[in-house]
C-alpha cells in the first residue's frame, strides 16, 4: 500500500518542512471540519498536525487518529501523551473502526495511487451512520497540459535521500470530482482551488451531509 517510506527520517524531514506551519488550505480544511462536527477521525494522522491545531481551538477534543507508520503514531504519542490511547497504527486502506462525526484526510491521499484513493473513500461511503462532514485534498497539474489519462499516476515529484525516492501524486480534478459525486450523493460538495507553482493547483474537497 505504501508509495512513501514514513521511516524514522523521513518523519523527521516532514516534521521539520512543514510540522508547524497551516497553508491557507490546510486551516480551511481544518475549520471545516471543526465547524461541522464535535468528533474527529483524523485518517492518516501523521505527527498530529490536525490534533496539534484542535487542541488550540477546542477543550478536550473527541479525536481518534489512524496512520499506517507506526513511527508516526510513535512521535504524535511523544507530543500528545494524554491521546496515547486514541491514535492507532491503522492501514488506512483498511476498515474504519472508530467512525466519527467529522473525518478529515490531510495530505494523505497525494502519496497514494488513485486505487488505494478510492478504497479509502469507498471505506467511509459504507459507514454507518454517516460522518457528517469528510474534506481532502489532493494534488492537480496545470489544465494547460496536454496529459493523457493513463500518464496521470507517473507523474510524479523526487526528492532524493539516502533511502531513495519520495513520491507525491498529480491527478485529474475532474476524475476525482466525478467519483466523489457519485460516491457520496446523500452530500452537498464544495470544492476549492489553491495555486502551486508552474500553474498546478492543490484542491481541496469538502463534503457536508445533506
Amino acid at each position: 500500500m505504501d508509495i512513501n517510506n514514513w521511516n524514522e527520517k523521513e518523519v523527521k524531514r516532514a516534521e521539520t518542512t512543514w510540522g508547524h506551519t497551516f497553508p491557507e488550505y490546510t486551516k480551511d480544511m481544518y475549520n471545516f471540519a471543526t465547524s461541522k462536527g464535535s468528533s474527529f477521525l483524523d485518517l492518516g494522522c501523521g505527527f498530529g498536525r490536525f490534533l496539534e491545531y484542535l487542541l488550540d481551538v477546542k477543550l478536550e477534543p473527541d479525536y481518534i487518529g489512524y496512520d499506517s507508520s507506526p513511527v508516526m503514531i510513535d512521535r504524535i504519542r511523544e507530543r500528545f501523551p494524554e491521546y496515547f490511547t486514541r491514535v492507532f497504527v491503522h492501514n488506512i486502506t483498511d476498515k474504519i473502526t472508530h467512525p466519527q462525526e467529522s473525518i478529515v484526510i490531510s495530505a494523505v491521499l497525494i502519496h497514494l495511487t488513485q486505487q488505494h484513493q478510492k478504497v479509502i473513500l469507498n471505506n467511509i461511503s459504507e459507514l454507518r451512520p454517516l460522518p457528517k462532514s469528510i474534506t481532502f485534498d489532493i494534488n492537480s497539474p496545470s489544465d494547460r497540459l496536454k496529459i493523457k489519462q493513463s500518464d496521470f499516476e507517473r507523474i510524479i515529484l523526487t526528492t532524493k535521500d539516502s533511502t531513495g525516492g519520495f513520491r507525491m501524486t498529480w491527478q485529474s480534478h475532474y476524475d476525482m470530482t466525478d467519483f466523489v459525486l457519485q460516491l457520496f450523493p446523500q452530500y452537498n460538495l464544495t470544492t476549492k482551488f489553491y495555486d502551486l507553482k508552474q500553474g498546478r493547483k492543490k484542491v481541496l474537497y469538502m463534503l457536508e451531509l445533506k
